[in-house]
């Protein structure tokens, strides 16, 4: 099954079944992959019908099951002993005592607990760090932009365990190509606006700070003009396929796009700096999955009319989300 054709299952069984966590959208993922798009659609199908008739109990009768939770139950009974060790992972045995445990981290006893650690570190095949904020002083060399830029993730929002980042701030040298430069510059006239700056990382020891080597750079403004854009290009969710087209309103002009060599542009998860890391991860998916819906509607409008299976539901998946990102951005857009 193709991944795109994939996704938008996983998204309308989890609309149908009221499952917006993360970790059972991931089990739903699962099942697509490896028991096949059928089988879920059969499950669905079978978890309606019991819902129709009044659902169905947890073992102990203590209440009624989730929709969700009596799909699952449905596919565990139907699907091989394989399949439910990859998805649902092994079973727990009875009677075997749960381990021990870990002790607490202390961030003082940090050095004791790597030192061992480096001694048989792996290895990271790839790095890459991203800046928002405004650049300080800059200085230019041919071809070659040089500013610096300070932080402090003292007041990080932080998954639960993660320690507390000192609050010492850490210095960022940023090199960013001239061409690039010259694309962004104009856009920092608004004092509001800020840079997003995407690229690689090394420790510099004679700076005593953080070489940050820019493949990527926009800003904030930018993005959301390339984001109102993309949008107007896109069919209301709710218009039907054969309706012609609305007279659109002038799109705002956008810098000429930067060359294929200027690196990939960055996830517009980044563009709320000032919002809780697990707000932008769940944005990144949002933007993520209303592109995939816009390219599935466009394929299969293309189509005729009587060959356009799932596009209502498509269109309604992609209003839905369009309207997860707008509270989002103006919870924490400013």
């Amino acid at each position: 099954m193709p991944q795109d054709d994939s996704s938008v299952l996983v998204q309308e069984l989890a609309a149908q079944l009221g499952e917006t966590e993360g970790q059972p959208i991931k089990q739903l993922s699962a099942i697509v992959k490896y028991c096949g798009a059928d089988f879920a659609r059969q499950i669905l199908q079978e978890t309606l019908a019991v819902e129709a008739k009044g659902g169905l109990m947890v073992k102990s009768g203590a209440r009624r099951r989730t929709p969700g939770g009596v799909f699952f139950h449905l596919a565990r009974q139907q699907m091989t002993g394989q399949q439910r060790r990859k998805i649902f992972g092994a079973p727990k045995k009875e009677g075997t005592p749960a381990p021990p445990p870990p002790p607490p981290f202390d961030w003082s006893e940090r050095v004791s607990i790597i030192s061992p650690l480096i001694e048989e570190s792996g290895k990271a095949s790839t790095v890459k760090i991203t800046l928002i904020g405004r650049p300080g002083k800059i200085e230019t060399r041919k071809d070659l932009v040089i500013t610096a830029m300070t932080h402090s993730a003292g007041a990080a929002t932080l998954p639960k365990g993660v320690p507390k980042p000192p609050e010492t701030p850490t210095l960022y040298t940023v090199y960013i190509a001239a061409k690039q430069w010259k694309r962004v510059e104009p856009a920092l006239s608004d004092p509001e606006d800020m840079l997003i700056i995407e690229g690689t990382a090394s420790y510099d020891p004679e700076i005593q700070g953080v070489a940050v080597f820019a493949q990527s750079v926009t800003s904030k403004g930018l993005e959301k003009q390339k984001r109102e854009a993309q949008k107007g290009a896109v069919p209301a969710a709710n218009a039907p396929a054969d309706a012609a087209p609305a007279a659109s309103k002038p799109l705002p002009s956008l810098p000429p796009e930067p060359p294929p060599d200027d690196g990939p542009a960055p996830e517009e998860s980044l563009l709320l700096p000032d919002a809780p890391l697990e707000v932008n991860q769940k944005l990144a998916e949002l933007y993520a999955a209303a592109s995939l819906y816009r390219q599935k509607i466009a394929a299969l409008a293309a189509k005729p009319a009587d060959q356009q299976f799932g596009l209502e539901m498509t269109r309604k998946l992609l209003q839905n989300t369009e309207a997860e990102i707008a509270a989002i951005e103006q919870k924490y857009g400013g």
